[in-house]
Order: C-alpha cells, then sequence, then structure tokens
C-alpha cells in the first residue's frame, strides 16, 4: 500500500507535528534517566522506582462522548501495550454538575469493568464543554518494556484485538478479551520486537512510527481488515513468524482476532 496525500498529512498531524516538544523536552531525561522518557518518545513512561519499573501514561481531554463510552480503556491501553498491568487511575474532570456526575458514574462503571480503580484526582464545576483527562499508572511484568522502535527486517506486522468501536458494553467486552489475551501472551514470555496501540492517527501513523523509529521499511496490505486512518485502539504487533504463529494459536483458544496487516522489510 503506497502513502497517499491523506495518509501524509495524517502523518504530519498525529506523527511529526510534535517533533519541536520533544526537542524542547529532552534535557529533563537527565534529571531522572528514566527507562523510557523523552528520547524514547513513546506510548507511556517508564522510571525505576525502588526496584520496580513503573509506567504512567496520561491522555486526554476526552469529550463526555468518549467519557460515556470508554476513556479509562483507551486510556489503559498506552500502559498495557508497552508490556504493563495497570495498578490504578486518577482523573481530571471539567463541566456542570450533571455532566460530571455522569461522566464519572460511566468511569466507575469502566474502572469495576476493567480492575482498574479510579482513586482520586481534580474536578472542576463550570459551565464549560465536558472534558476529561485520565492518569494511568502501572508495573512492568517483563524486564524490558516493549518499546515502539524494535521491529526487525522479516517481522510481521500484526493487529491484535477486534476494533474498540460500538456502545460502552460492546467495548468493555472486546476489551476484556484483548486484554486477558494480551496477558497470556506476556507471561509466555513470546518475543514481541515493537508495540504500539492504535489510536490518533490511526494504523497508517501507528506502522509508520514504528517503522521510523526501527530505521525500517513496511509494507501493508492491499486491503487491511479496518480502515487504516481510523482508531481502532487495539495493539499493532512487529512479530517474528514464530512469535505470529504462537500469538495465533493463543489466540485461536481465547477467541481474539489476530491478523496480519503487514510486514517489516529491512
Amino acid at each position: 500500500m503506497d502513502l497517499n496525500q491523506g495518509h501524509k498529512r495524517l502523518i504530519e498531524k498525529h506523527v511529526r507535528a510534535l517533533d519541536w516538544m520533544r526537542d524542547e523536552l529532552m534535557e529533563m531525561d537527565s534529571l531522572i534517566n528514566p527507562v523510557m522518557g523523552i528520547s524514547s518518545w513513546d506510548d507511556a513512561v517508564i522510571v525505576d522506582y525502588k526496584g520496580k519499573k513503573l509506567v504512567v501514561s496520561v491522555d486526554g481531554p476526552y469529550t463526555k462522548r468518549l467519557v460515556m463510552k470508554s476513556a479509562l480503556i483507551h486510556s489503559a491501553t498506552d500502559v498495557m501495550v508497552k508490556g504493563a498491568k495497570p495498578l490504578f487511575a486518577l482523573d481530571t474532570v471539567i463541566g456542570g454538575l450533571d455532566d460530571v456526575k455522569e461522566m464519572m458514574a460511566s468511569l466507575k462503571r469502566q474502572a469495576l469493568a476493567m480492575n482498574i480503580p479510579l482513586l482520586g484526582g481534580n474536578t472542576l464545576f463550570e459551565e464549560a464543554e465536558p472534558r476529561c483527562s485520565l492518569t494511568v499508572v502501572g508495573r512492568l511484568l517483563s524486564a524490558e518494556p516493549i518499546r515502539d522502535s524494535g521491529a526487525k527486517k522479516g517481522d510481521i506486522l500484526a493487529l491484535l484485538g477486534e476494533p474498540l468501536w460500538g456502545v460502552q458494553e460492546e467495548r468493555i467486552i472486546k476489551a476484556n478479551k484483548l486484554f486477558d489475551t494480551w496477558f497470556t501472551i506476556l507471561d509466555k514470555d513470546i518475543k514481541i520486537n515493537a508495540s504500539k496501540d492504535v489510536t490518533k492517527g490511526g494504523l497508517i501513523s501507528a506502522v509508520y512510527e514504528i517503522s521510523e523509529k526501527s530505521g525500517a521499511k513496511f509494507v501493508l496490505e492491499e486491503k487491511p481488515p479496518f480502515s487504516v486512518t481510523r482508531n481502532l485502539d487495539n495493539f499493532l504487533l512487529s512479530v517474528p513468524e514464530k512469535s505470529f504463529q504462537e500469538i495465533r494459536d493463543i489466540c485461536k483458544k481465547t477467541g481474539c482476532s489476530f491478523v496480519a496487516v503487514g510486514k517489516i522489510l529491512r
């Protein structure tokens, strides 16, 4: 699949447009020497804390419409896709009293369904467009994070999980299946060279970022199973063929979608 002008605009908007911010903040890494920080510019930040690797991601501000569906789920994927288990979440909410009450009730349902406790945050009652930002803190399960920069020649690019679309109940069911399958994969220590959740800019931007950071070229299927420009909120993996077969076997047992969408050329 060749990149058209629409794809290039998405990549410019969601990948390249923040290069200046990365440059501006680069010296921050020297203050704490994170496992993954500004220089990594990955889906989450990882720091050593008393012998544990904490994985942290902030997302939003989400509109009320998305908060009422799956905002906490989307925030958690940035932590999970790096190989971590979420420990808890914090929120920042703004809006009128009724809107804030509705958003908090929805976030509570998601927290209980995903077993990610929402432990606090900050609330501003104001007659403004209702919005919510979320911070998720997790613990790395493996010795090293799965970065978005490790793709290797010959890797298969594959999507794990269905797109997290639909009403809230549908999204929760799909997310639980994806997350349970993902933790099974991590538990079996299957080789995954790179991973990224497919959010802003869609699949085309996620694949581009993995290939660009890995110093590799890629090719996508001519007819991918899902839109390449829409947020999918599932996981894009770059894996050796052996790992692809192992993950496919797991997915057959769990009923989780797993489909090849491309390949790393060099």
